[in-house]
């Protein structure tokens, strides 16, 4: 069998604020994704110029000003285990430094949503470096949410979902209850039928959580994954 090794990462970042995508914590887990029982690598880190206080402040524009509206609720948990573990507190240019050797070794790197992380990335770099970073790495992107949507989400998901009782249906549904959902979250609990799961929201579970449900594609549609996903991450 063909190894195929991958890098798949997730960024949290800050959001309704100026402060909007600039990421406060990324992980990523790489390992040959053809072959699920082998070692899996895998990396945290806090960004340390995005932690303090006032980077969690939520704001909004009215009329010619911006007006704080109240603090994000993830900060005390985010901070508290940044001190608890300071040897994950790197700043964002040492953390890149890292990413770019994990990068330069790997056959492929994506996301569930590669359009935000690809643009987060970028975004914080260019806050720190005036520059994007993206564009100094040879890489071959994908894109997983692109993969599900477009080859996971078919006829037998249909039948799954239509022998849902009312009270799963909903764990199935978009934030706004109206339509079905694809996010991560979602496909996790389609993939691995498992109604419950939830996603952690922080950088290394999701990541860990990303990479199997692109572990999972990959041993089901590898030749579908080679043609028409890798190194076309549609946004």
């Amino acid at each position: 069998m063909k190894k195929f090794n991958a890098l798949v990462l997730d960024c949290e970042s800050h959001f309704k604020s100026i402060h909007q995508s600039l990421i406060y914590q990324i992980g990523w887990v790489r390992g040959n994704i053809r072959i699920p029982h082998q070692f899996r690598r895998k990396t945290e880190y806090y960004v340390k110029e995005f932690l303090p206080f006032k980077f969690w402040e939520h704001s909004f524009v009215k009329g010619d000003t911006r007006q704080f509206w109240k603090n994000d609720s993830r900060a005390h948990d985010v901070q508290r285990k940044a001190f608890a573990n300071p040897d994950k507190v790197l700043s964002w240019n040492e953390i890149m430094e890292e990413l770019k050797g994990e990068i330069s070794e790997v056959d492929g790197v994506g996301s569930y949503n590669w359009g935000f992380d690809s643009k987060a990335i970028d975004i914080t770099n260019r806050k720190i470096n005036h520059s994007g970073f993206l564009q100094t790495v040879e890489h071959t992107p994908f894109c997983v949410m692109d993969m599900y949507a477009n080859k996971i989400i078919n006829q037998d998901y249909f039948r799954f979902i239509d022998k849902l009782d009312s009270e799963k249906l909903k764990l199935y549904k978009s934030k706004t209850g109206k339509n079905l959902g694809y996010t991560a979250q979602i496909m996790s609990k389609y993939i691995n039928q498992d109604h419950y799961y939830e996603e952690a929201h922080t950088a290394l579970a999701d990541s860990s959580m990303e990479f199997e449900l692109a572990e999972k594609f990959v041993s089901r549609h590898w030749k579908s994954f080679e043609d028409d996903f890798l190194g076309k991450p549609k946004f």
